[in-house]
């Protein structure tokens, strides 16, 4: 295959990145790309992978998710071939973003991961983020792996009532 629709693949993921102007999932990244037709899921995760190698993209793995971001080198290389991009691509790339926004952010904002300290314990950390900004975030020390992934798993379902309950409770 040639390298030119590989080269307009990675330039489309780019932008995806660079216009949601924050961390995405690979899921998010690659259901843009797919799901508005420009290519299949194996050329769009091929494409992907290039880009992580490259350095373009920063790849950040939880234990159950991988988080993309464009670094800088990333946004510069956008920038410079931007205007190989169709103003129609772009125009259905930003719609896409805009009218799925919602799915986005629910797949961003919330963020968990665990890891093992030298201690023998797991420490989990789940935050609520607006962007790259952190609203909120807890760090549990447990005993166990299997404690840590519920501690987790958890998250995802009771962050807003946690959120909610410790605001209250440190503003009254």
């Amino acid at each position: 295959m040639s390298s030119e629709p590989l080269n307009l693949y990675k330039l489309i993921i780019l932008y995806i990145l660079h216009r949601a102007s924050l961390s995405l999932t690979q899921g998010v990244v690659l259901d843009v790309i797919t799901t508005l037709g420009y290519t299949d899921y194996i050329q769009a995760q091929s494409s992907l992978g290039e880009l992580i190698e490259s350095g373009m993209v920063e790849e950040k793995n939880t234990y159950h998710r991988s988080y993309i971001t464009l670094t800088e080198t990333g946004d510069k290389t956008r920038l410079f071939f931007e205007n190989r991009l169709s103003p129609d691509i772009r125009r259905e790339i930003d719609e896409y973003l805009k009218n799925n926004h919602v799915k986005t952010l629910d797949e961003t904002t919330l963020v968990s991961d665990y890891h093992l300290t030298n201690d023998g314990m797991y420490l989990a950390t789940c935050s609520l983020r607006d962007g790259t900004h952190v609203l909120y975030e807890i760090t549990l020390e447990v005993s166990s792996e299997e404690d840590a992934i519920r501690v987790c798993n958890s998250w995802e379902e009771n962050s807003e009532v946690l959120y909610s309950q410790a605001l209250k409770t440190l503003l009254n």
